[in-house]
Formats: C-alpha cells, structure tokens, sequence
C-alpha cells in the first residue's frame, strides 16, 4: 500500500485536483466550445439582415455565410498542432481572447467587402473544436473518449443560440448588440478560462511541425477520418448556417419561423453528438457510421421533394444520423491516433468545417444558374454511400473483430442495439414512404390512423425480431452462403431461373406443404393467398399511396390515384368496379376457408392435438377469422342493412385488424416474413451437392459437402460448443453412420465397465464373507 503520510500538503492537493480535473476540464472545454461556436454562428444567423441591408444576391449571401467557416476550417489543423505543442489551456485562452475582438469588429464595417473581411476574421472562432478536442481527449481514459467527446460536441448547442436568438435580440437592440454583447461574453471568459483550466500532466507534447505533417503523410487513415468529418460535421454545419436562407426562398418562411426550424435542427443533431460518442465506446465507431452513412444516403433524397413535410422529415432523420456521426468520428481518432490527437483531430476538423463551406456556396450556385437545389442533394446522397463503402473496408473489420471478443452478454446487448437500429430505420423509412406517398398527407384518411400507428409498430417489431433472428450463428452462416451461392460467377444465371421456379412452385403454389397432406395444403393455400390479397389491398389504401376519386362533371366514373397520379378511370356499375370494390370480400372468403380447414385438421388429427398450443396454433386462427368476419359483417351492413350497427362493427373490425398487427412480431405469423429466406439454403444446398465432398475420418465414405461442415464446425465454436476430438480433428468430420456406430460402441463400452464393476463387487463381497 502506498504511504501518502510523507506527501506534503502541496502534493496532496494536487493529487485531489488531478483526480478531479478530468470532469472540469470537459465543463470548461464545452462551455468555451459553446460560446465560440455561437459567435461563429452569428454571420449564418442574421444573414438576412445583411442581405436587406447591402441588397445582396443570393451567391452573395451564400458566400457571407461561408467565409466565416472557411477560416475555422482551415485554421484548425494549425491550432491543433499548437494545442499538441503547448497544450489546451493557454491556447483556448488566446483563441477566446482573440474571438473576442473579431466580434467587436464586425459592428465597425460599413461595406460589403469590409463585412466579408470581419466575417472571416470570426471565423477564427469555430476553429476552437480542435483545441478543446484534442484537450478533453488528453484528460480522458480511452474507454470513455467516445462518450466525452460526444458531450463535448454540445457546444455546437452555440450554433442554435445563434441562429434562434440572434435575430430576436437584434431585432430589439440592434445587430450590432449581439456582436458587441458576444465579444464582451468571450473576454470575460477568456479570464475565467484561463484561471480555472489546467492541462494535464505530460499533456503537452514537444514535437516539431516536421514530426507532426509527417504524421498526416504517412497516415492515410487520417484523411478517411477527415472525409467522414467533412460529410458528417459539415453537413451539419451547412444546414446550420445555410438552412434559414433555404427556407425562407424556398417555403416562404418568415425569418423567426425558418431561424427556429433551424434551430431544432441544430438541438436535434447535438443531442445526438453525445449520444453517438456513447455508443461508439460500446459497438465501435465504425459501426455507427456504417449506419449513419446508410441512413443519410437514405434520407437526404427526401431532400429534394420540394414541399415541406418530406423536406421536414428528411432534414431531422439527417440531422440525428449527422449528429450520431459527429459523435463517432471521433472516437476513431484518439483511437487509431493516440500519440498525435491534437494534429489529426486539426485535420479531421479542419476538413469537416470545409464540409460546411461548399454546400452553401453550391446550394447558392444551383439556384441561381439552375432555378432548383435538388441536385446537391444528390450528391449528399452520392458521397454518403461513397463513404459507407469505404468505412465497411477500412474501419470496420477491426470493430467486428472487436466486438467477437467481447463477453457474452455485452455481444447480445449489441445485437439487441444493432437489431433496434434496423428496426427504427425501416420503421422510419416506411414513415417516411407513406408521408410522399399520400402527397404530404394529402390523401391520407385521418379515420385511418389507428391502422397506420398500428403497421409501423408492426414494422418495427417485424425488424427487430428478423435482425435478431438474421444474427444467430447458425441463421447467420445460411444467409452469408446462400447469397455467397446464389452469386457465384458460374451459376448466377441459373441461379436466377432457379429463383423464380423456386418462387413459383414453393411460395405461389405452396408444394411443400401439400407434400405434408392434400388437405393441409389447400388450408395453407386459401390462407396466404387470401391474407396476401388482402394485404396488398388494404395498405395502399390505408397509406394514401391509392384512392378513388370520382371525375369531375361525371359522378357515374371513378379515377384511380397511385401515389396521386391519375391512372385509370371506369364506370361505378361496371364488373370492374365490382371486383375491386369487394376484393376484400374475396379475400375474406378464402381466409374463411382456409381457416375452417385448418381447425377441421386441429380436431381431427390427433398428432396435431397432442402438439399444439393456444398461443402458437389457435389464436393466430381465430384472428385470422375475426377480420375476415367482421370485415363481411361490415359489407352486409352497408349493403343489405342500410348501415344498422355500422359503428358498432366498425370499431369491432379495426379492433381485430390491430390486435392482430400489433401481435404479428410475436406470435407463429412470423414464420410468414422467415420463410422466404429459407431459399438461401436451397441454393447453399446446391451449391454443396456440386463441391467437394467431405470424407469420412472413420469410414473414408464422401457423406456431406466439405464447405457444410466447415461452416458447421465455425457454428458450433461460435455457440461455445466444443467437439474437439482428443487426437485431433472435430466430432463433424464424422459420417452420421460411424456417429452412430461410435454411439453404440461407447454404450456398450461403459456398459461392460459396469458390468465388470458390479461382478468385482461380488466377487469382493463372497470373499470377505468367507
């Protein structure tokens, strides 16, 4: 045990400030970040009123909103190598300092020209996140680097007082208050900063600028880091800055609406900065950015509907996954860089503030040569999946191999947290889908929203459970090799002929389960084709993706809306009408029978009775049978009965249909969405019957493929089952035959063992007795 009885009083205090530093360094890191980044926001923020105030044009104002955040970029690969040099503290006290006179000048200038020069001059400000990063990095234990730097990145929080009060406040005290007033805020924290803040001990790091720049030439991995930050923090930056100009020319937006959509989109993104850091400390960083740049492809082409709830919806779900991204990023840095933080987080900032440079400058480009901004939004879109296939070769087999080492238990919270991300993705995306879908809810019925709610949880738990099922080992190693099968470069032809018959003979005509009966066949096949037709029916229709109209001047003809086009147009009487009018009575009717012929097998058969359950093999039926009568019993109500206790069967009706979908993830109905990916294994069995053959250890006999009972053998280990045989080899390279030989031999072997035990005992017995 240590002895502390001869520190002295000074060493003892330093100890304690030690310990408690790690904690006052982030706070003082993330409230100088905070106040830098709003005074770097504050150009963005009031762009407008210097737009009305020099009659800018729209390149114009795009540029003013840019150069700020050039010089912050540019400028934070020199003041990252000056924090590795002389450490945080005396550089955040300069960079404060010198912000603060920067946002004094701004109020001074009385041209466009000279505006452009203060703009740039506070610029300088935004280059304060490589400081603080590189200084948060250096106080905090590898394993909460992620986590601490996501907190950090709540400075960023700086760009939406900015851009939300900054108009406020100057619209009561003049723009020229808020430079004035945010100048004097920097120097007097400047002081607090620099009385309160301590580097660590051996922070600093005496290398030359030769040392540091060699790092950045022999480190490409840097520059990956630097590309994710440019998408990730400079999209994030480019719709700060530039997203309050873009609403107001393209939704008309009046500047206090279009500054607080702004603003939650800034709240949304920082909020998730930490959140994305904490999950990179448990799944790796790479993971999480293998799902941000998936979902960005995704959603930033909602970007370019030109109305404002897919631009809405769009512009959040890219501002969490951006947010996510910030935070992630870097924990890759101090995690491939531990040596030269300071200098690769300068890079990976400085590139990232480029990010937000351009697009505003591009966005502004596109409208005034083009009329539109659609295509930048392409290209977000374009350089996101660039990048997600870069990170899946570079960055993330090292998390996957990380992640196989863990214990058992933190495995399965990851797959419960991988399987939640698919299923709020898809979720989300169907959302997403029935919002354009509908033409912005336009042709959504309002009377339907209980469905709608009803088959996104159904969505989302159908995902969760599939991506959970999909990650199971031996699930897992069917997927990867019937896809591996099915893709081969010999047989990809083939394969897909194969694929539809396969389609056709197992699915459409479902031949193998009339092999398991005639009966039971046809109760399966009136079943899934009525629940298909059904399906197919009623989602559009809820969804808004179909209605029916009927023409205009012509009540006696109905047109049909897909997706809001016109498509087809037919008389209210014809036969046309009638069959789509009353598919879900078809539909009903072959749901009925395939029911009915199901529940005549469950009495009869007593293998059937002896097996089944209440929860796996009745209710589904029932369900099944309750939507398909009520939804009968309401067409006889409006048809026959003039609407008697339509209500009534009404709220019946929909009762069953959401019970149903919100039960669908967990009940038997679940095999419906797995069995389709059983026709991997078809082809992995293929693909086997015509390998290299496996030979038996035992007999020499060929008995399975050589690739089955490899994978089988990698299952086995990775389910922690260990079939090691004692001389060498694995208990699979075995011919079930000799297994069952083997099993016979070494039950008759304990068995004589037994035998010859229980004789010595008599034996021993008659002697002693004697």
């Amino acid at each position: 045990m240590r002895d502390t009885s001869l520190e002295t009083p000074r060493s003892a205090t330093r100890v304690a400030a030690t310990k408690a530093s790690p904690a006052r360094a982030l706070v003082l890191a993330t409230i100088s970040f905070t106040l830098c980044f709003a005074a770097w926001g504050l150009i963005g923020g009031l762009a407008s009123i210097f737009t009305g105030l020099y009659e800018l044009t729209a390149s114009q104002t795009a540029l003013l909103v840019a150069v700020p955040v050039l010089l912050g970029s540019v400028a934070r690969l020199p003041m990252g190598m000056l924090t590795d040099q002389f450490g945080g503290r005396v550089v955040f006290t300069a960079l404060l300092a010198f912000s603060s006179i920067a946002a004094f000048v701004v109020p001074m200038t009385s041209s466009y020209s000279l505006l452009l020069v203060a703009a740039f001059l506070i610029g300088m400000a935004g280059s304060s996140f490589a400081v603080g990063a590189a200084f948060v990095s250096r106080w905090t234990p590898a394993a909460k680097q992620g986590t601490a730097l996501g907190v950090y990145g709540l400075g960023t929080m700086g760009q939406s007082l900015a851009v939300f009060a900054g108009p406020v406040v100057a619209s009561r005290l003049g723009w020229e208050a808020v430079f004035r007033g945010t100048g004097a805020l920097l120097l007097a924290w400047a002081f607090v900063y620099v009385a309160l803040a301590k580097n660590p001990v051996q922070a600093v790091r005496r290398a030359s600028v030769a040392e540091m720049m060699a790092v950045l030439r022999r480190a490409p991995k840097a520059w990956l880091l630097g590309a994710f930050y440019f998408l990730t923090f400079g999209g994030f930056v480019a719709f700060s800055i530039y997203l309050p100009t873009l609403l107001r020319a393209e939704f008309n937006l009046t500047p206090a609406d279009a500054g607080f959509r702004a603003a939650g989109f800034v709240i949304a993104a920082t909020l998730m900065r930490p959140v994305g850091g904490w999950l990179a400390d448990r799944i790796g960083g790479a993971q999480v950015l293998s799902w941000v740049f998936g979902g960005v492809t995704l959603f930033s082409l909602l970007l370019t509907w030109p109305t404002m709830v897919p631009f809405t919806v769009g512009a959040l779900s890219c501002a969490l996954l951006l947010g996510l991204g910030n935070g992630a990023v870097f924990k890759l840095v101090p995690e491939h860089f531990p040596k030269d933080t300071g200098t690769v987080t300068g890079l990976v900032g400085a590139l990232g503030g480029l990010g937000g440079f351009f697009p505003p400058l591009l966005l502004g480009a596109f409208r005034d040569r083009l009329g539109v901004i659609w295509p930048g939004f392409i290209l977000l879109a374009a350089l996101a999946f660039a990048l997600r296939v870069a990170n899946e070769r570079v960055f993330r087999p090292r998390d996957v191999e990380w992640t196989r080492a863990l214990p058992m238990p933190a495995r399965q919270a990851l797959e419960r947290v991988r399987a939640g991300a698919w299923a709020v993705l898809i979720m989300a995306s169907l959302a997403a889908a029935i919002v354009v879908g509908s033409r912005n809810l336009q042709n959504f019925d309002a009377a339907l929203v209980g469905y709608t709610f009803a088959t996104l949880f159904a969505a989302f738990g159908i995902s969760y459970r599939y991506a959970m099922w999909l990650h199971r080992p031996p699930t897992r190693m069917y997927w990867r090799r019937g896809w591996q099968a099915f893709f081969s470069r010999r047989s990809v032809g083939r394969n897909t002929l194969s694929l539809g018959r396969r389609a056709f003979v197992d699915f459409a005509a479902n031949a193998y389960i009339f092999k398991r009966g005639r009966l039971r066949g046809l109760a399966h096949w009136l079943i899934m084709w009525g629940c298909v037709l059904a399906a197919a029916i009623t989602f559009p229709l809820v969804w808004g993706w179909i209605h029916f109209e009927t023409v205009p001047g012509d009540l006696h003809t109905y047109r049909t809306f897909v997706f809001g086009i016109a498509t087809q147009d037919f008389p209210v009487d014809s036969i046309v009408a009638f069959v789509i009018f009353h598919g879900l009575v078809w539909s009903s009717f072959l749901v009925i029978a395939g029911v009915m012929l199901a529940f005549r097998r469950r009495m009869i058969d007593h293998g059937a009775v002896t097996v089944q359950q209440f929860g796996q093999d009745i209710l589904p039926l029932l369900l099944l049978f309750a939507i398909s009568v009520t939804g009968l019993m309401l067409t006889a109500s409006y048809t026959w009965m003039r609407g008697y206790a339509y209500d009534f069967l009404a709220i019946l009706h929909a009762a069953t249909v959401i019970v149903t979908l919100l039960w669908l993830p967990f009940g038997k109905l679940f095999h419906v969405f797995q069995r389709p990916a059983q026709l991997g294994v078809a082809f992995y069995k293929d693909a086997g019957a015509h390998d290299r053959q496996a030979l038996c250890r035992r007999c020499g006999r060929p008995y399975a493929s050589a690739a089955m009972v490899r994978d089988l053998t990698v299952v086995e280990q990775e389910l922690g089952f260990q079939y090691e045989l004692p001389n060498g080899g694995h208990y699979q390279d075995i011919c079930p035959a000799c297994r069952r030989a083997l099993f016979g031999l070494a039950q008759g072997a304990l068995w004589r063992q037994y035998l010859n035990t229980e004789r010595f005992s008599e034996a021993r017995g008659k002697q002693e007795a004697g």
